[in-house]
């Protein structure tokens, strides 16, 4: 195992642009070989792994460059378990889009298999997004969907009941660029009490209502409306964005890392072309439930939420 996974942390956790701001020191790993990575993530949220990168060859690249996006959504979306691809205006283009993505599925699966063999019984296989849009130059479609707001992710039509929202990323960028994101200080327990007045649970029969107008795909939880809640806020809220505390952290090219991305205040601040993979952990599977977003909600409403 490589000594930095114990939690030391790693020099390229700074700032892209060299300036004054704090650099994140985010945990790297390198194969467990027998130990369990488990707390190193779900202490910080974020982890780097040491793992050779996804590679694309050029013909790749060159397709995805040819195609276009449908205008609507901020990155390509592909369902690995009917294998529909959204955000791509159709073409000849979408059946190599889909190769792409899938292969990614599989190497992602791998990947958790190798570092997290923990997290394997019971964990779901979620959405596959390829991100093409420049954080800094192409303009966000809604201040809701703005990843360069700090925010935690909660999804308006998936539930996720209480499960940990795991995402797994790749750094393609063709020239090599870094990907930086903000973190925010304080983590999720902090988050959730500075905004966790500005949500409510579920009216009688609200849940029932949504499933039934198929405006979510199961039903959704107090859990899941509270940190709907917390993320719109949070996005909404002018003061915390601009005054909040934050580190920087750079990915470089080739760089894989995970995140508990609900569970640490993130913002993108830089990057263009990045792959990512969802899963969904349950909360019987982490190392440490007790310390769970759902957990630490749950003490702080005094009350079960799912």
């Amino acid at each position: 195992m490589d000594p930095r996974a114990h939690g030391d942390r790693d020099p390229m956790a700074a700032s892209a642009s060299g300036d004054s701001r704090r650099a994140a020191e985010v945990a790297v790993a390198g194969p467990p070989h027998g130990d369990d990575l488990r707390g190193l993530l779900e202490r910080d949220g974020v982890l780097i792994l040491e793992t050779e990168p996804f590679r694309l060859p050029d013909a790749d690249f060159e397709l995805i460059h040819r195609q276009a996006s449908d205008g609507r959504s901020k990155n390509w979306s592909f369902n690995p378990h009917t294998g529909d691809l959204d955000g791509v205006v159709g073409g000849d283009g979408t059946s190599g889009l889909k190769a792409i993505m899938s292969r990614y599925v599989k190497w992602s699966q791998e990947l958790i298999g190798d570092f997290f063999p923990g997290y394997l019984d019971n964990i779901e296989l979620g959405r596959t997004s390829l991100r093409t849009r420049s954080v800094q130059e192409e303009p966000p479609l809604s201040r809701r969907k703005d990843d360069r707001s700090l925010h935690l992710d909660a999804f308006t039509s998936q539930p996720v009941a209480g499960r940990r929202i795991l995402r797994v990323f790749s750094n393609i960028d063709p020239t090599g660029a870094g990907r930086e994101w903000a973190i925010a200080d304080g983590g999720f327990q902090d988050f959730a009490e500075r905004f966790r007045h500005r949500t409510r649970r579920l009216l009688p029969g609200e849940a029932r209502i949504l499933e039934s107008l198929s405006l979510t795909k199961c039903r959704r939880t107090d859990y899941d409306q509270i940190m709907l809640g917390m993320h719109d806020a949070a996005k909404r809220d002018r003061s915390y964005q601009a005054t909040a505390p934050r580190r920087f952290v750079s990915f470089p090219g080739g760089s894989t890392w995970l995140a508990f991305t609900d569970q640490t205040p993130h913002a993108a601040v830089s990057g263009q072309c990045a792959l990512e993979q969802t899963f969904y952990v349950p909360v019987e599977q982490l190392a440490d439930p007790a310390a769970s977003p759902l957990r630490i909600l749950e003490r702080l409403w005094g009350a079960p939420l799912v």
